[in-house]
């Protein structure tokens, strides 16, 4: 405890002593505009975009040394992170209230929802190679099909730039914590690559059995044959074993033998030309495949016996897409585009005897069709984006979803004001239509909702506001509490999968960004969520979440060339309804759990000169020790602490 103390005031002090410095300059830098993709499906800058769109950048990841992507997710507008335990467990995101399988999760513009429960597990989604995440808050159906109720969240990997060079960190600290990344990135003529290998471990914060490794590797290629037209080819694997202390949570018995293996391989390739100025198309084939298993015991009641639990769930899913853009002069951008998608699952469940083993397969095909239509009018002043597109799925027929939003600018105050209308929907997953408790007369969920907000800058662009509101109604809704879990024993068999009544929920997002002085960037947000539910509640989803960040820069500090970065990390959630696994008469029944909040600091120390591309690194979460959870049973890490060495190799610096 002594040491943690002192590293604690280390880095207070440290933070203190580098915000007391007098900047060299006092005029703020301004920022380009972000360059985004998954609104239109279109690149275009954020400041032209419509609806809502948040994006988090590489460099913030690598400045806030987040090893996944669920941690750079966490504090994002609209959006809520659960986490079940250290590194490793089960992370979930939601965006504006919705379940997880309301989210659509892309890498690269690749579908990775799975096919068998319909959402994304974030525990082994590293942030090695990314660009920035692109986060869509609101319905993306017309655009993007199933899944997309809530919004999309986009991976983007980086593309290699500039000469070929070599970079490697290494850190360590709490638990036994280590993380090793080797990676390369540059561009050859016509030809570029970025690429990076990484492995992490940790023995984790409880007692036993809550070890974690995780080996990834992630790749990008990009070859221009023609001066207008470019070959890519994306590949990301990912192996990884969790220890599942609380797999027997409903027991209070931490399980020493409970485990959970995954296997997760996607690969992309893709063709982009632009013919003429106006005119260009894209075509692409992806792959993805996920191997996840996991075993593990539990008390059979009856024996007072341990028993075994096994479950392996593989699926694939193959897509082919094209897609193609015509620009009207100066007003508009046409778009239409299809995509045909193969599923494939298996779940195999094995239990002590052999009369417990049950096997399920299925597999479908989807066809989607979409048309965009982007206008620009009055000078720009008014902004508009009209789509509709027609899902075929196999097991329950047609879905047509449409989307509109627009945008006007009020000149005298230079306030954009949006307004914006979606139409959504959530295929079954196989898990509901074909497992034991399956139903394959279920319908689809479909939701409509409508934003509506403003974007205001002050003070010569120093500062900017937006807020915004949203309403959202799901109607047909399919609801589970294992959705809401991770691999656990003891959930409660629940009674034939069946559509609800509507689901309502509503908020507000209030988002803030300020620059006072050139070395410092202060960022806030705020969300507020009301809902009403056929059962009652929605667990995990905090009616009142903020987020405060500070990030600093400075040079010259200790040597001329040398820089220090630090950011300071807020999070504040509300209290909120979680699944209770310690109700004896109905277990995972939801139960309040309380508000918490957390502090995590990140600093950097750049050296100049000779030594330039070196620096050093130290990081702590949960600075104050909060004791709390995120998901009753589940405990968070306490304070813990990473320190470690990142080094750039750059051949042109020798010479």
């Amino acid at each position: 405890m002594k040491r943690s103390n002192m590293v604690v005031r280390g880095l207070l002090i440290t933070a203190v002593v580098l915000s007391s410095r007098r900047a060299r300059a006092e005029e703020p830098v301004k920022q380009l505009p972000e360059v985004v993709v998954t609104a239109t499906r279109t690149e275009m800058q954020s400041e032209d975009v419509t609806n809502s769109v948040s994006v988090v950048s590489g460099k913030e990841i690598t400045q806030r040394d987040q090893q996944f992507v669920g941690d750079a997710l966490r504090g994002a507008p609209g959006m809520d992170v659960t986490e079940f335990g250290a590194p490793g467990q089960t992370t979930f995101a939601t965006i504006r209230g919705t379940n997880p399988d309301q989210v659509l999760v892309l890498m690269d513009g690749v579908d990775v929802n799975t096919p068998t429960v319909g959402q994304f597990d974030f525990a082994n989604l590293t942030t090695d190679n990314v660009d920035h995440i692109e986060i869509l808050r609101g319905g993306g159906g017309a655009l993007y099909g199933s899944e997309a109720i809530g919004g999309v969240v986009n991976v983007l990997t980086q593309r290699g730039s500039g000469p070929f060079h070599l970079t490697a960190d290494a850190e360590g600290g709490s638990a036994d914590t280590q993380h090793e990344r080797v990676g390369i990135n540059g561009a050859q003529g016509p030809f570029s690559l970025a690429g990076t290998a990484s492995y992490l471990s940790t023995d984790g914060f409880q007692p036993l059995n809550d070890d974690y490794w995780n080996f990834s590797t992630v790749w990008r290629g990009d070859l221009d044959l023609l001066p207008t037209g470019t070959l890519r080819a994306f590949v990301r694997y990912n192996e990884s074993r969790t220890g599942l202390v609380n797999f027997d949570v409903f027991q209070d018995r931490l399980d020493p033998h409970a485990y959970a293996r995954d296997n997760f391989f996607l690969t992309k390739g893709e063709w982009e030309h632009a013919p003429t100025d106006a005119f260009n198309y894209r075509a692409a084939i992806s792959w993805v495949r996920d191997n996840p298993r996991y075993r593990g015991t539990q008390v059979d009641e009856g024996e007072d016996e341990l028993e075994t639990v096994t479950s392996h769930t593989p699926s694939e899913q193959t897509e082919v897409e094209a897609q193609a853009n015509y620009r009207w002069p100066q007003f508009a951008l046409s778009t239409i585009g299809m995509e045909y998608r193969e599923q494939w699952a298996e779940l195999d469940e094995t239990g002590p005897d052999e009369d417990d083993a049950s096997s399920i397969r299925a597999n479908r095909s989807i066809i989607g069709v979409y048309a965009q239509e982007q206008l620009q009018l009055l000078d720009d002043t008014l902004r508009g984006v009209g789509g509709v597109r027609y899902d075929h799925y196999d097991g329950f027929g047609d879905q047509v979803t449409a989307s509109g939003s627009a945008s006007y600018l009020i000149r005298p105050t230079q306030t954009r004001v949006r307004v914006g209308y979606a139409d959504g929907f959530r295929a079954p997953t196989f898990d509901e239509l074909y497992g034991p408790l399956g139903n394959p007369d279920l319908l689809p969920e479909t939701s409509w909702e409508i934003d509506a907000g403003l974007t205001q800058d002050l003070f010569d662009g120093r500062l900017r506001f937006e807020p915004t509101y949203f309403y959202r109604e799901v109607h047909n809704l399919i609801e589970e509490v294992t959705d809401e879990l991770p691999p656990v024993a003891g959930v409660p068999e629940e009674e034939r999968a069946e559509n609800f009544s509507s689901t309502r929920m509503q908020g507000v997002e209030l988002i803030a960004r300020t620059q006072p002085v050139s070395w410092l960037t202060l960022s806030g947000n705020y969300t507020y969520l009301n809902f009403v539910t056929p059962t009652g509640a929605l667990v995990n989803r905090p009616r009142h979440r903020g987020n405060l960040t500070a990030a600093g820069h400075w040079e010259d500090v200790v040597a001329k060339g040398d820089r220090v970065t630090a950011t300071t990390l807020v999070y504040l959630v509300g209290g909120r309804d979680s699944p209770n696994p310690f109700n004896a008469e109905e277990p995972f029944s939801p139960a309040p759990i309380s508000s918490y909040g957390r502090v995590d600091v990140a600093l950097a120390y750049h050296f100049g000169s000779r030594l330039s591309g070196l620096a050093l690194t130290a990081t702590a979460r949960n600075l104050f020790n909060r004791d709390y959870s995120e998901s009753i049973g589940f405990p968070a890490p306490p304070a813990n602490f990473l320190a470690g060495l990142r080094y750039e190799f750059r051949p042109t610096s020798l010479m």
